[in-house]
């Protein structure tokens, strides 16, 4: 089953080409939104993810509010047996959304809030034996950063490059070993997906700009993301999709 996002091809992301297909897209997704989405500091770390965490509802409020228009036959229809329905395409973003992007991000936080705790308990320890020997600090004081254990996987240079510009290329991806989505059975099954991926972002949202961009997970194609990435990624996956959805819409004779 051939995945309908972009090929494995080199993209200048930067193009003109590539800048106004991503204007055409939506206009409530895209008004007045900086899709920058490289991060420098902590505090524009809070800010993109607040960004990405509304730009998400509203794609989620989009694409939830979309399936009126549609016949659970239309949402099954597909336009050749090598090419997914608009309902397959709906169960892709909220399967990767909830156990890939969503999945990555927890464990990004879990990883980070588990060395704090041992950090704190080192400390704890630590001045309890300053208690009783005081010329033990030192000691204590120089060992202090290597309780620590973080990963430093760096992005690749495709991941890079979709942070710089803010959005995927506006062409096909094929990737492999990325499993056939079953097709709906209602629309309510879609929208209770939809919703579910909500509520996950808004709880690890806040939690995710908090973490240190040293804590990361390894993305096939990306690199290693950390926990603010993973968000940032599901925002620009949906918005990516819309490529998809608006040649779907055209197969199905309902272009908007």
């Amino acid at each position: 089953m051939t995945m309908q996002t972009d090929k494995n091809t080199t993209v200048n992301m930067h193009s003109p080409a590539n800048t106004e297909a991503n204007r055409m897209i939506h206009p409530a997704l895209q008004s007045g939104v900086d899709t920058n989405y490289s991060i420098n500091t902590a505090t524009d770390q809070v800010a993109k993810m607040q960004l990405a965490l509304q730009r998400l509802e509203q794609q989620l409020d989009q694409y939830g509010q979309e399936l009126d228009r549609y016949t659970l036959e239309q949402l099954t229809r597909q336009p050749s047996v090598e090419e997914w329905s608009l309902g397959q395409m709906y169960q892709h973003l909220i399967a990767s959304a909830l156990y890939m992007q969503l999945g990555n991000m927890e464990k990004c936080i879990r990883q980070y809030e588990q060395d704090r705790q041992q950090e704190a308990a080192y400390h704890e320890d630590s001045f309890a034996r300053i208690a009783v020997k005081e010329s033990a600090a030192p000691t204590a004081i120089a060992v202090d950063s290597a309780t620590i254990q973080t990963s430093t996987n760096g992005k690749t240079e495709s991941g890079e490059s979709i942070f710089a510009e803010g959005s995927f290329p506006p062409v096909r991806i094929k990737v492999p070993g990325v499993p056939e989505p079953s097709q709906p059975k209602s629309r309510e099954q879609l929208l209770n997906g939809l919703e579910q991926v909500r509520i996950r972002a808004r709880e690890l949202a806040p939690q995710a700009a908090a973490v240190p961009a040293c804590y990361t997970e390894k993305h096939p194609r990306f690199g290693g993301l950390s926990a603010a990435e993973w968000m940032l990624l599901i925002e620009m996956h949906y918005r990516h999709h819309l490529h998809q959805k608006r040649r779907l819409d055209e197969f199905l004779n309902m272009s908007i």
